[in-house]
C-alpha cells in the first residue's frame, strides 16, 4: 500500500479489500493442500493492508485534529479487544461446526459488507 496507494477513492479500496479479503477466506477454507493454504495466506494479509489503511486514512480525513488522538486509541483499543472476543465466540462455534463452515460464512459475510460498502459509496457519489 505505501507504493500504491489504493485506488483515487478510499471507498473502493476499502470495497475491494473486503471483497478480497472474503473471497480469499473461501478459498482458505477450501484449499486442500497446506501449501495453497498458505499461499492464499500471503495476499490474505494484502487484503487485510488494504482494509486497514483505507479505514485508518478515512478517520484521517473525517476526524477533526482535536480529537484524532482519541479516535485512534479507541481504534487500537478495538483491535486488541477484539481478538479475544473472536476467540472466545469462535473458538466453542469450532467444537459446534466444522472450521471450514465458519470460514466460508465469515468470508460471505466480508463479500456482504464489501457490496454495501461498494455500493453505498456509489449512491454518495450520485
Amino acid at each position: 500500500m505505501s507504493t500504491w496507494g489504493g485506488f483515487k477513492s478510499k471507498e473502493k479500496t476499502l470495497s475491494v479489500g473486503l471483497l478480497s479479503f472474503g473471497s480469499l477466506a473461501i478459498g482458505m477454507s477450501l484449499a486442500k493442500t497446506f501449501m495453497l493454504y498458505l499461499s492464499l495466506m500471503v495476499f490474505y494479509g494484502a487484503a487485510l493492508t488494504m482494509v486497514q489503511t483505507a479505514i485508518t486514512t478515512m478517520l484521517q480525513e473525517q476526524t477533526d485534529t482535536s480529537m484524532q488522538g482519541r479516535v485512534f486509541g479507541l481504534l487500537g483499543t478495538m483491535y486488541a479487544g477484539f481478538l479475544p472476543i473472536g476467540m472466545a465466540v469462535f473458538g466453542p462455534l469450532a467444537d459446534i461446526f466444522p472450521l471450514q463452515w465458519i470460514m466460508i460464512g465469515s468470508g460471505i459475510a466480508l463479500i456482504i459488507i464489501a457490496g454495501t460498502t461498494y455500493f453505498h459509496q456509489e449512491l454518495k457519489i450520485q
